[in-house]
């Protein structure tokens, strides 16, 4: 049997990236060693939109074959996303939850609203006549796809509950009209 076109062993690498290098894909260099071999160093275009869990092959990047002739095998860059702490992802959407104290919404005229994105703070305008529980949409907010950007969806949830303290909320909350201006972390 000839041995000559058999490839050398595959390396498997955990690349560990922020969530918004995996939104808008990044250039990373990473350090790599075959058995046997010096630490070499490769570098890894992750690309717009990759996610939790997706893998990248550099071709032969992997282990030399054993067999005179035969090429190196691949390395198989996985990658793992950390999460964010005020915005979620499914796919091309990204999320967020802002509770908003009752007690502090105008009551004559909307208000604006400062929500956190994958590109920074936005401002949305919002009615005065809140529902209990406002799903509000941010188009072109979300991740990039080869079709465009995808949405950023907030869930905009009113506390009636008097005197609250709020410790945690999910993203960044801005109330502000002509009559006062408030921030909630």
């Amino acid at each position: 049997m000839h041995m000559s076109g058999i490839p050398g062993s595959d390396l498997h690498y955990n690349l560990q990236l922020e969530f918004l290098e995996a939104v808008f894909g990044c250039k990373r260099t990473i350090l790599v060693a075959a058995p046997g071999e010096e630490k070499r160093k490769l570098n890894v275009f992750v690309p717009v939109g990759a996610d939790d869990g997706d893998k990248i092959t550099l071709e032969g990047e992997g282990q030399p074959s054993e067999f005179q002739g035969g090429r190196r095998g691949n390395l198989i860059v996985r990658l793992k996303v950390k999460g964010h702490p005020k915005l979620q992802r499914i796919g091309s959407t990204i999320s967020s939850c802002i509770n908003i104290p009752w007690a502090y919404l105008p009551a004559r005229q909307g208000f604006l609203l400062t929500v956190l994105t994958v590109d920074g703070p936005i401002q949305v305008k919002l009615p005065c006549n809140l529902d209990d529980d406002m799903n509000i949409v941010i188009e072109n907010k979300g991740v990039p796809t080869p079709d465009g950007r995808g949405i950023h969806h907030v869930n905009a949830v009113l506390s009636h509950v008097q005197n609250a303290v709020f410790s945690h909320v999910p993203a960044c909350v801005c109330l502000s009209n002509t009559c006062f201006s408030l921030m909630f972390w």
